[in-house]
């Protein structure tokens, strides 16, 4: 779990700096930092799930969460997560419209 939660720190940041420059890219480009995109929806509920992942020892402890089976869950909340990224690159971009939509 330890490893995952070091993983988890550069993870985060490319993905918090990532959706900052998208947004100064937008206000150049459109003149708005933020246009509720599907694309940018989804980055930031992304970007949600993994600071809640990233948190997870202070709520396991804040719910008195120590045994064996809150490792099980931050690693199925880990995987979650992922599949998080995954529906933000390949869901929104087949399924929802928008200014991201690339099909």
């Amino acid at each position: 779990m330890t490893l995952s939660q070091v993983l988890l720190y550069p993870a985060l940041f490319c993905l918090t700096t990532g959706i900052f420059i998208g947004a100064v890219w937008a206000n150049m480009s459109w003149g708005r930092y933020w246009g509720w995109d599907p694309k940018e929806t989804w980055a930031l509920v992304t970007m949600l799930v993994y600071a809640a992942l990233l948190h997870w020892p202070i709520i396991s402890h804040r719910f008195a969460v120590k045994n064996p089976k809150s490792q099980v869950a931050y690693h199925v909340m880990s995987i979650v997560a992922f599949f998080f990224v995954l529906f933000t690159y390949f869901g929104v971009s087949y399924l929802l419209g928008g200014l991201h939509a690339y099909s």
